[in-house]
């Protein structure tokens, strides 16, 4: 049975194998017949272009085809433009096109082509074609080759992308016959000899070298791949071979290759080795520091990916040229991972010592300060150490993780480790004083001395003054009853004095090799006094239980406190870590954290007693202090990664940083405007570089404080006056903004995106954009990738965002109260229905429930809007009843319009849950398209919209068909439509513009108009003289003359002496006088008398050119007022019928789309 069973088995085996044999014997004869073939074909190929161009076409055959310039060129461009698809139609127009003066431009297309690999096969078969059929073909193409191979020794390829591909090109135009090999030959092995020479250092051209391996290498160098070399041996069968080139010249090629193969080899060899030295060295920093800076970290990858690269390439390399590859040898050296600090130290370079000491120590004087301290074996030579260092062995690596991680779940879970002892501790007590009696009298004056000596230590506060002291007490006081005394003073150092403490530790660091009595006792007061704080948990004496850990973190940085014992009062802390305790342990880790986590023994502990104090702190509920306090003294411990930050800092230049301290800083202080736009004047304006900073800094809204876009936007329209480009591009930089925060709707640029809105509303009351623009934005807010559909979620709009009703709110709320009258108001009336069916519609949405409400802040934000805008306006309390609005409203503007313009007709298909083309909200304006803009009808009305008291208005932005991208379609102008309302409107405004004219020049006059030395005509006199033709008119003017003899002169009408002045002299001749009158007084009734004066008179000649000139001044006024008013109406028809003609045409693309 057991032999019947196995059978079945080696059975199977063997087929498995014979059936593995047989593929791959079919796979090897795959191949084989590739290769034959691809021989076959290029030596055919060969043999055709041989044969052919023997007879190529007489000149007679070219002057049939067709050689117009426009056809050729279009030709050549194909080329330039080459893939495989275009490859018919070229073979096509070969036959077609007369190519024979353009024949070296065919040649330059074909080489400056961008081919890629699948491309080679198509452009081969054109060159062959065009070889076949012009003989300068092959000249032309091997001269631009010339100009793209030729490089020079140690030249770098700029372009190696496409250096690979053209290799591979000319390589197989050569091989097929378009070029001749001794034509071809020199200028490629040329190349290639100048490639491997030049680049046996870096190997930046490997990819290079090896496409030409794979795809030309059987025809050039006999180049067979290892595993096709394998199989031949196993199977017993040749693999065929090339004779197209001698057997020399392929030996020569093959030597070239393994030449740079082999240095190849040695860059792999180096590399490898070098990736092994850094990596020991980081495991050694590690065990020594526990983490590598990221500067480290970011080399190891940098060569880990160029190894992993050269790796592929080297293995390519040799699978093509069937060598073998390098030996690898692994560094597994044991020291690595046991290796000492003290033997890294002595390995490590002068560098690396001096980063571990920044690691340690802050900087050069702390280190010298805490590790030299004087020898007082100078001071005195028999004086002997007491102290012996002892070395502790290593612990175990495992044991003391498994002891790291049972205390970090101690301190995670609160559990308390009671000691032996801990319920008798007490404070630590000291002995008292003995009385003077019972002190002996030798010590009397020793006594004395003593207390000198502990008054002026605590004036000693600097390293000097601390080591003179301790080299007094060493050799002047060393008793016992003055070390306890030394040690009692050190303890019971002021709670307030906390920068004694430096210096009372290195004091008793110092005395430690001789005098280790001090630091023993003065680190078990410290310790008993330690436990007892903790132990007691009162919340009195903050700044006595500071001053002990502080303490005890200085004296552990000196090595007179164990780093252990100092872990362990950290660890106590963390059970406790409430109220005093945060404290205390911020203090501990400020004094000495540093120093703990950057020592092998110390640091694996510390740096899990750091997470869990970070864990606890997201824990906490304490107050912001706190929090404050664990951030700073974790961060300094652990410390942001200098490099890190400072690669993110920008240098920039002085004048850069000139314009954003003006902007950003000063902006907005009391004063600064008018200087801050003084100091932007002074700026280089024809700089572009300047002008565009200037610009990019004046559009950057959030950036500064929220309250002063206000001032940065009446900066702007200032500056406008003087700069007019500027106005331009940072309305048009503030558009593209706001459009691209709808485009993108990142969270994080919230308030980049509200500051905007904000920004753009604050132009607008400075007149630097047009009311249509800010519609306009309000209109993309609420259509703008919004789906109205309950089943269709938009991912530029998600359910939960609500930052377009707040840009909304925060443009209305901003500019929103002037829209009140004419034209804007209209436009207002019609957004707010829009926009209550877009809020009402966000609100109805499920995603808001009973524990995910809508927010507060919006509903009164809209309300108060309303409230503030429209007072009377009913506000829509179901989506419903806005819907129906909206519905009413377009068919509204739809009538007016088809009454307006019949010839459009229009067929628009309202949908009814979803809102209608921003346009149509103009459409009603149809019927008034030389209307007047809103703005300029509302100049008088307005509330000095401008802060700045701006004069002039600046229109900077484009009307709305400039920024539009949604109409497309290409609609012809329709006719104009003539409609009566028409004829009388444009009345009404005739009349409404003269009378506008009228009352400005008669209130300029009575403001403008002089003192009046004339005094009026009596209307007694002006009623009873009449004009000597009969006529109802007054004779008289209305002017007196000037004082004669001190009486008053009535002088003739201004019309009298024009027509004197302007009457023949004949009639001058016949009445040579001029008609006055005197006025004089009898009692209180005034007198007249007619007086003549001779019309060449003194008198009458000064009142005649009088009149005369003030004629003249009149004219001169009334032809610029007039000259002026024509200008302003030419110019508001042209931008009103400009406006009116591309409403009409987007309304006829509406149209046109619809139906």
């Amino acid at each position: 049975m057991e032999s019947t069973s196995e059978l079945p088995d080696d059975c199977s085996l063997v087929l498995d194998e014979e059936e593995k044999e047989s593929l791959a014997l079919k796979n090897f004869k795959e191949a084989i017949a590739e290769i034959e073939g691809h021989f076959t074909q290029k030596a055919k190929l060969r043999s055709r272009i041989h044969a052919t161009i023997q007879n190529r076409p007489e000149e007679s055959h070219f002057s049939k085809l067709d050689s117009s310039i426009k056809k050729n060129t279009a030709f050549v461009r194909k080329l330039k433009n080459f893939t495989e698809a275009q490859k018919e139609s070229i073979l096509k127009d070969i036959n077609t096109l007369n190519l024979t003066k353009y024949i070296s431009e065919v040649a330059n297309a074909i080489v400056e082509a961008k081919l890629k690999m699948t491309d080679i096969a198509s452009i081969l078969q054109v060159c062959v074609v065009l070889h076949e059929k012009y003989v300068d073909f092959a000249p032309q193409i091997l001269e631009a080759w010339q100009k793209v191979l030729s490089l020079k020794k140690d030249e770098k390829i700029s372009n190696p992308s496409k250096m690979r591909v053209d290799v591979r090109f000319y390589a197989d135009l050569i091989s097929c016959g378009v070029l001749t090999p001794k034509e071809g030959l020199p200028l490629l092995g040329s190349f290639l000899t100048n490639l491997i020479h030049g680049d046996k250092e870096e190997h930046n051209s490997a990819t290079i070298i090896l496409a030409f391996c794979k795809f030309c290498g059987e025809d050039y160098a006999g180049l067979v791949s290892q595993k096709l070399l394998n199989d031949a041996e196993r199977f017993k069968i040749a693999i065929p071979t090339s004779n197209w080139l001698p057997a020399d010249k392929r030996q020569n090629v093959r030597n070239l290759l393994r030449e740079y193969y082999t240095s190849l080899c040695k860059h792999l060899t180096q590399d490898h080795k070098e990736l092994q030295n850094f990596e020991r060295q980081n495991r050694r920093i590690l065990q020594t520091k526990g983490e590598l800076s990221n500067e480290r970290k970011e080399k190891q990858e940098i060569l880990n990916q160029s190894f992993t690269k050269l790796l592929n390439m080297t293995q390519q390399f040799a699978d093509i040229l069937a060598e073998e590859l390098p030996e690898l040898r692994q560094d597994l050296s044991p020291r690595d991972e046991e290796c000492s600090v003290l033997e890294l130290c002595e390995n490590m370079s002068d560098q690396a010592r001096e980063t571990l000491n920044e690691l340690l120590w802050e900087n050069e004087e702390g280190r010298q300060f805490y590790e030299n301290l004087p020898n007082l074996s100078v001071y005195l030579p028999n004086l002997i150490p007491k102290v012996t260092a002892e070395t502790l062995p290593p612990p175990d690596p495992v044991e003391q993780m498994i002891d790291i991680e049972k205390e970090a779940k101690e301190i995670e879970e609160g559990e308390q480790v009671k000691d032996e002892g801990d319920e008798d501790i007490k404070p630590a007590e000291l002995e008292d004083e003995k009385e003077d009696a019972d002190v002996p009298v030798s010590l009397q004056s020793n006594k004395v001395l003593l207390d000198s000596f502990l008054t002026t230590l605590t004036a000693c506060v600097n390293r000097e003054m601390i080591d003179s002291a301790a080299i007094e007490f060493s050799t002047n006081l060393n008793t016992k009853h003055n070390r306890k005394k030394l040690v009692r003073a050190l303890f019971t150092v002021q709670r307030t004095r906390l920068d004694l403490l430096p210096f009372y530790s290195r004091l008793v660091a110092t005395l430690h090799p001789y005098i280790p009595e001090v630091a023993t006792d003065l680190c078990n007061f410290l310790r008993q006094d330690f436990k007892y704080h903790v132990r007691k948990k009162d919340q009195i004496n903050i700044e006595t239980k500071v001053k002990i850990v502080r303490f005890i973190g200085e004296l552990t940085k000196f090595g007179m406190y164990p780093r252990a014992d100092a872990l362990q009062c950290f660890k106590q802390l963390l059970l406790n870590f409430a109220h005093h305790y945060i404290e205390m342990t911020c203090h501990l880790l400020e004094t000495c954290g540093r120093f703990l986590l950057h020592q092998p023994d110390s640091h694996q502990r510390t740096k899990v007693y750091l997470d869990q104090m970070m864990r606890k702190k997201s824990m906490l509920a304490s107050d912001s202090r706190y929090l404050t306090m664990i951030e700073n003294a974790y961060y300094q411990v652990v410390p942001v990664d200098s490099s890190a930050r400072s690669s993110h800092i920008k240098i920039r230049p002085p004048l850069h940083q000139y314009i954003r301290q003006l902007l950003f800083v000063e902006l907005g202080n009391k004063g600064s405007t008018n200087k801050i736009l003084k100091q932007l004047r002074k700026l280089n304006w024809k700089d572009p570089e300047v002008a565009s900073y200037a610009v990019r800094c004046l559009t950057s809204a959030w950036k500064v404080k929220f309250p002063n876009i206000r001032t940065l936007a009446g900066v702007v329209a200032e500056l406008t006056l003087y700069q007019e480009f500027v106005g331009h591009r940072i309305v048009d930089a503030v558009l593209e903004d706001i459009r691209w925060s709808l485009e993108f709707p990142i969270s994080k640029f919230n308030q980049r995106r509200v500051s905007m809105a904000k920004y753009l509303a604050e132009l607008y009351n400075y007149r630097m954009v047009e009311s249509s623009v800010v519609f306009k934005v309000l209109y993309t807010c609420i259509t703008f990738a919004v789906s109205f559909d309950y089943n269709i979620e938009s991912d530029l709009d998600q359910p939960d965002n609500l930052m377009r009703l707040r840009l909304v709110l925060t443009i209305l709320d901003t500019c929103g109260v002037f829209f009140s009258s004419g034209l804007s108001k209209k436009r207002l009336d019609y957004y707010l229905v829009y926009l209550q069916y877009y809020y009402l519609f966000k609100r109805s949405l499920p995603i808001w429930t009973d524990d995910n409400p809508f927010p507060v802040a919006i509903d009164f934000g809209i309300k108060d809007m309303l409230l503030t805008l429209r007072p009377k306006l009913k506000a829509y309390k179901t989506l419903q009843e806005a819907a129906d609005a909206v519905e009413n409203l377009e068919k509204e503007l739809m009538n007016k319009l088809s009454q307006a313009m019949p010839e459009l007709q229009m067929d628009v298909v309202l949908a009814d849950d979803t809102l209608a083309c921003i346009e149509e909200e103009d459409m009603e304006e149809g019927e008034e398209m030389r209307e007047v803009d809103d703005d300029s009808i509302n100049d008088e009305q307005s509330l000095s919209r401008s802060m700045s008291q701006m004069t002039t208005r600046g229109e900077t932005t484009q009307p709305d068909e400039d920024t539009h991208n949604d109409d497309r379609c290409v609609v012809t102008a329709p006719r104009k439509a003539l409609c009566p309302e028409d004829d009388d409107f444009m009345a009404a405004l005739d009349r409404m513009v003269a009378e506008n004219i009228h009352d400005a020049y008669t209130r300029g006059k009575e403001v403008s108009k002089p003192p009046a030395v004339d005094i009026a005509i009596p209307w007694q006199v002006k009623a009873s003289l009449k004009r000597p033709d009969g006529s109802d008119k007054n004779f008289l003017g209305d002017s007196i003359g000037g004082e004669l003899g001190g009486a008053l002169a009535v002088a003739e009408a201004s019309s009298a002496c024009a027509a004197l002045a302007s009457s023949p002299p004949s009639a001058v001749h016949d009445n040579p006088t001029v008609n006055f009158f005197l006025m004089t007084r009898k009692g209180n009734k005034p007198q007249f008398k007619n007086l003549a004066v001779p019309s060449d008179s003194e008198l009458a000649q000064n009142l005649r050119n009088r009149e005369e000139a003030e004629k003249a001044e009149k004219e001169r006024v009334k032809k610029l007022t007039l000259d002026f008013n024509e200008r302003q109406e030419e110019e508001e028809f042209q931008d009103l019928y400009g406006g009116a003609l591309i409403k009409i045409l987007k309304a006829g693309s509406n149209g046109t789309r619809g139906t």
